[in-house]
Formats: C-alpha cells, structure tokens, sequence
C-alpha cells in the first residue's frame, strides 16, 4: 500500500483565493448575498464625521449570522475564527475584528436583527417558499444565563441591601452582619441560607460598591414588577424559575414561536410567563404584522394555550383555530385520561348545564382573585356546584371541533411543523441556553437563530437564490414531488450531479 504524497514545507505555486478553498455550494455565499441586498444606510448616519474608520456592518452582521449557523454565538470565539476559519475570513472580507466589536454591534442593533428576521419571511415568501395555509404556534423554555446559586426570594433582598451598606462602611466587623442579617433568615432553607452567606462573601471582596447598590435596585425593581415572583436571580434579574422538560426548576424564559406549514419561523418572541396559555394572541398579531393572511389560514396549538378567552378573541376575528383542551390531548396522544376537563353539555334553552346525567341551574358569575370571571351553576339534588369560565360556550364549540376528522389531522399535523423546529434550534444550532442577559438580549437572540433557520430552510430547499440585483446560480429542479401543500424542493446546479442519491437521502 502507497500513501499519498504530502508537501509539508511547499508554498503555494500561485496565491490561492480564500474563496477557493472553500465548497462552491456552501451556505456562506447564500448568506453573503442575503446580508449585501439588506438596507445599510440607516448606519451611515451613525458612522460619518469624524472618528476613526468603523468596520463595515455587513461584515459583522455576516460573521454573527454564519457563527449561529455554525452553533457558536460567543463573540470570542467567532473573532477568533475570522483568523482561523476559511469560510469566516471570506465572509470578513479578510479584516479581523475584535470581540468586543462583535458584541456591541450585536447588542447595539436589535432593531435592524428584527428587520432581517423580517426579511428573511418576505424572501421565503418571494420564492414561494412560504406556505401559510397552517400556522402552528408552540412555546419551549430556554435556560438563561444566570447562577441558580445567586438567587434571592423577596424577603432576602431586603437583608441583602441592608448588608452592602454595611460593608460599604469601614469600620464593618463580621459579626455585624451575622447579627443584624443572618439573624433575620430563620425562615428559609439551609440551601437559601448558605447560598445567602456566598453572596456576601463575594460582595466584601467587589471593589465598586456603586455598581453592587445599582444590581440591587434592578433587582427591586423586577419584585416590584412582578408580584408572582418567587425567586430573583442576581446575574439575570428578569430571568424566571420554569420548569424543563425533564421536570427540573431552572432560571430560564419562554420562548414562542409561529411557524408556518413548510417550517418557515413568521413569528417569534420571548416572554417571563412559565405558562402559554396568554402566549397565543400575542403570536398572532405578530403573524398579523410580519406576513399578510389572505383568509383560510388554520392557526394550530397545543392544549397549552387551551383557553376559553383564546378561543373567543379567534372566533370574534373569524380566526380558523384547533386547540385541543387537556382531556383530549391526552386522548389524542394516546394517554389515559385522567382529566375531566370540559366534560359537559350546555342546554341553552333551560340555561342548564348537563353533567354526568345531572342537571345545573344557573347560580350566579364571580371573579377569583387572578381576575377570571367564572360562572357558577347549581343542583338542588346533588347539594353540589359546577364552576365554568366565563367563555365556556366557546370552549364546547372548540372541543366538538377538535372532537372532528379534520380538527385531528390539524393537531397531529402539528407535531410535524413546529416541534421539529425546535428540535432543529436546540439540537443542531445547539440553542439551549441563551448567552445575553436580560428580556431584550434574549430577543435578540432569538431573533437571530430564527433568521439563521429560515436562512437555511431557504438554501436548502433552493439553494443559492438570485437574490435581487445580484445573478447567481440557477436553480436546477430535481424531482417536481409535493407533499401537502408544501413547495417544489429544489437544489443548487453543484448538487444536481447525483439526484437519484440525493433524493432518496433528504426528500
């Protein structure tokens, strides 16, 4: 056997180009043209005068967008890449910038991130790339960025103020604090106790004192926003303690997500609330604002956003929604049913409700203390009463819906579009933490791994586009196949050379 010969100490005969050395059909030269066709000229105000030169935004906004697609969001790490990464140096036109560069662009411009988002929807939409005929809402917890172990419950943060005045006075003996603050923490756990005690430890060794007051108050202020806060994190104030999918508290947020029925993201946004269920109006307006709805479009969820308010704002607006309640999501998952939920009849006629053969006379409405209005009916022979939400009559309506050949095809058709997409986030662009902090860094993200998904979607199903103005490859068709109502899947000339492999492995 022979190896093959190797030129260790050999220069290159001729100046090879960077753009050589990389694939002709990779995915950068997709989001080169994607990025060069967006509106800059918002940035020459910013940029003109006097100063040193700034570095050009396209070529930031190229290497932040192919670091997503490449899994790695860390600003070191993708400035550090543009000096080892062919594909980076190409995409940074052969300048180096710094890390710190690459996080304040990114930080400083959420607005614009939002506006490619945008963008990247109109060209999905543009190439007919776009189908809106079913768009399904779900929502995903995301860890945040924040220490578990630098958590306060709303009663520590008063001792804990009380502690940074007193290390800010000079004369401070330990045993004033052990007095006048751990004295106070009879109440909590022996892990919130010894969590507290680290946290002051680590504020005597901290030398700006202003900035500790100043963490203090963000962290008041979230309390105050927030009567239903159990837990405030010090490092990420306006993180929230949710529930994972494998059943562990975890300072995280909610992330949402609209997609549409050939797994195109219209709509994203990021939210405090561990529940869905005040999630699903919020979506749909930002459909509503980010594509334009033509009539007809089925709007899907899970029993998640099951809610009788929900239901009503879709049927007032003539909004085509499938939502299951609980009970039937379990019947539907095949689960045994355990829940009972909106297991009645309505007799409109009487004003009765019918319920396990008995009759219930209307009785009266009230509010709870959540503000939910809820009806109540009466047996006079059962000595007994049934609560339902105010808008119970159009939770039945959904339920019967749901209960149709139709409403079960929607539901499963569900799994099949917007459950992928998150495990697409989270598995392959290894999105499972944010790495900003904060309600608008986090949108930012999310923001941007949504572009980078469409992005994808988009050169994988047309490979380079002709982006407008610009003349690239075309396309070449392989297999004119249609599943559902979803489009032609095409590929780029450099991948038509083996369809029959090609196509057996990904359509």
């Amino acid at each position: 056997m022979a190896y093959i010969t190797s030129y260790k100490n050999q220069d290159w005969l001729l100046p090879p180009s960077i753009k050589q050395m990389i694939p002709e059909n990779h995915i950068c030269f997709f989001v080169e043209e994607f990025v060069e066709n967006l509106d800059f000229s918002g940035f020459d105000m910013i940029y003109e005068g006097a100063g040193a030169p700034a570095y050009h935004p396209r070529i930031l906004m190229k290497i932040i967008l192919q670091g997503m697609l490449c899994g790695e969001r860390s600003s070191r790490k993708i400035a550090k890449a543009c000096f080892e990464n062919f594909v980076f140096m190409y995409l940074a036109e052969k300048v180096k910038p710094n890390f710190r560069t690459i996080c304040r662009f990114r930080r400083q411009n959420a607005s614009f991130i939002k506006e490619a988002f945008k963008e990247s929807i109109k060209l999905a939409d543009k190439h007919q790339l776009l189908d809106l005929s079913m768009i399904s809402i779900d929502g995903t917890t995301i860890s945040a960025n924040a220490n578990k172990k630098k958590s306060l419950r709303p009663e520590q943060v008063e001792n804990l103020e009380k502690a940074v005045d007193l290390i800010v006075e000079e004369d401070l003996k330990r045993d004033e604090i052990d007095e006048k603050i751990f004295s106070e923490e009879e109440n909590l756990s022996n892990m919130d106790k010894k969590d507290f005690r680290k946290i002051i430890s680590e504020f005597r060794k901290h030398k700006d004192m202003k900035k500790l007051k100043e963490k203090v108050e963000r962290v008041k202020e979230e309390i105050n926003s927030d009567e239903k806060i159990k837990k405030v994190s010090l490092t990420d104030p306006e993180s929230r303690m949710m529930q994972n999918k494998k059943r562990i508290r975890e300072l995280s947020y909610n992330a949402q997500l609209s997609v549409s029925k050939n797994q195109i993201i219209v709509a994203n946004d990021v939210c405090q609330d561990g529940y869905d269920v005040k999630q699903l109006v919020p979506q749909i307006e930002q459909v509503k604002e980010n594509v334009e709805l033509k009539g007809g479009e089925k709007f899907s969820a899970d029993c998640g956003y099951s809610d009788g308010e929900n239901i009503k704002y879709c049927e007032d607006r003539g909004i085509d929604l499938y939502v299951p309640n609980r009970a039937q999501a379990q019947k539907f998952d095949g689960k045994d049913e355990s829940l009972n939920h909106d297991k009645y009849e309505y007799d409109s006629k009487n004003d009765e409700l019918i319920a396990g053969g008995e009759r219930f006379r209307y009785r009266g409405m009230y509010t709870r203390k959540n503000g939910k209005k809820i009806i109540s009916f009466y047996s006079e022979k059962l000595k007994k009463k049934k609560d339902v939400p105010m808008e119970f009559k159009s939770r039945l309506r959904m339920r019967d819906k749901m209960e149709t050949s139709q409403g079960r095809e929607v539901y499963a058709f569900r799994k099949i579009t917007v459950e992928p997409v998150i495990g697409n986030l989270k598995e392959n662009f290894r999105f499972r933490k944010f790495v900003l902090r904060g309600l608008d860094g986090v949108r930012l993200e999310l923001n941007l791994v949504s572009l980078s998904h469409n992005l994808k979607k988009i050169w994988l199903a047309g490979g380079s586009l002709r982006c407008e103005g610009k003349n690239i490859e075309f396309w070449v068709i392989i297999k004119e196949r249609v599943v559902g109502q979803a489009p032609l899947l095409c590929l780029p000339r450099a991948l038509a050379r083996e369809p029959a492999r090609r196509d057996k492995k990904n359509l």
